[in-house]
């Protein structure tokens, strides 16, 4: 009893406000003064499917992606059947406002919905309405947004995959409406037009949310994986990074320690610039990803390659030069090879595996 309450205050106070509704995003699945909500002995099926053409950009600092697709939404109204020999043809289309005029002349719901990980405006290019002589009614709407991508996890950066969703949520309660997935009208395009991710496994799913009135409401969610085109990193990071470390320990075959102090110090200079230059691109969090463990540690090892020959040429001054030559031995040999296979052994299985 308490649930149905809430359920009829939440649509009254849609309702309510659905002239703002209807300014901020208009179309047919929005809200409007002059709509009105039938109660039903069960919940209205509504088809829904995304198609996507198009990813506008993948913004991982704000975590989020723009699309260009076309939401289909399918519903029965057989009180809009016709006879089609006497109209001399099996469909009639109507535009956005003229069929919502017909809804609410007939006293009928239409099928309020919204993009539930949107963010901004939905601008909508085009809206085509088909009623077929069986009262089965065909929603089209190409549209431009911006979504939330709130499930990205960028611990594997720049192997990672990630989640992306397209989610269309009903406004109106469990027991008024229930949306289920149209797979042939759901998919991506073959020319996406995204470069850095290699974009796959597009499925199409149903299930229950919280709405935004607190009443359990139905939703239908694209959902697809992106993977990055590894080669890029590799070549413009990975290569450079592994140059600066043979760099700093080629200079370990110097025999002259001053030598080995200047070449190091500007190896290291050669580091922070190299630091400075790839920041822009990679994401600002509040963890540590793969990419950053590798420049953390290679910035550690390149500058202390610096202190270390700070020491043996202090110890070559002072008198131990075969001292210094031992440990320089020790170090060439042993100990910077296997320091860099660890850390690479850690960082590999705590960010990887």
């Amino acid at each position: 009893m308490f649930t149905k309450l809430i359920s009829a205050v939440f649509a009254c106070l849609l309702l309510l406000f659905g002239d703002a509704l209807h300014a901020q995003s208009g179309g047919f699945g929005t809200f409007s003064s002059t709509d009105t909500l039938v109660k039903r002995t069960s919940p209205q099926q509504i088809g829904v499917g995304v198609t996507l053409d198009q990813i506008t950009f993948v913004d991982q600092q704000a975590e989020n992606f723009g699309v260009v697709g076309t939401l289909f939404l399918k519903a029965n109204y057989p009180q809009f059947a016709f006879d089609s020999e006497a109209h001399g043809s099996d469909v009639k289309t109507y535009s956005n406002e003229a069929f919502r005029k017909l809804l609410n002349d007939a006293g009928a719901q239409p099928p309020y919905f919204i993009l539930r990980n949107q963010q901004g405006r939905r601008f909508t290019q085009q809206v085509s309405i088909l009623l077929k002589d069986n009262g089965e009614v065909t929603y089209a709407e190409r549209f431009t947004a911006t979504l939330q991508a709130p499930h990205f996890d960028f611990k594997r950066y720049p192997f990672d995959t990630q989640e992306f969703f397209v989610e269309v949520s009903s406004m109106l309660p469990l027991e008024f409406v229930e949306f289920y997935p149209l797979e042939q009208q759901s998919g991506m395009g073959d020319l996406l037009g995204e470069e850095e991710w290699i974009l796959s496994n597009s499925s199409i799913e149903s299930g229950s949310v919280e709405g935004i009135g607190g009443a359990e409401t139905t939703m239908v969610a694209l959902r697809f994986e992106g993977k990055r085109h590894v080669q890029y990193y590799v070549l413009r990071i990975l290569l450079p990074l592994l140059i600066i470390l043979f760099v700093s320990w080629a200079t370990f075959f110097l025999e002259e320690y001053r030598r080995r102090i200047d070449m190091a110090s500007a190896n290291l200079l050669v580091f922070v610039a190299f630091n400075f230059a790839i920041s822009t691109m990679l994401p600002k969090l509040g963890y540590l990803t793969f990419m950053d463990s590798l420049l953390v540690g290679m910035f550690l090892i390149t500058g202390s390659t610096v202190l270390i020959n700070i020491a043996l040429r202090r110890l070559k001054t002072s008198g131990r030069e075969d001292l210094a030559r031992k440990i320089d031995g020790y170090l060439v040999i042993w100990i910077f090879p296997i320091l860099h296979a660890i850390f690479l052994f850690w960082a590999v299985r705590f960010f990887l595996i």
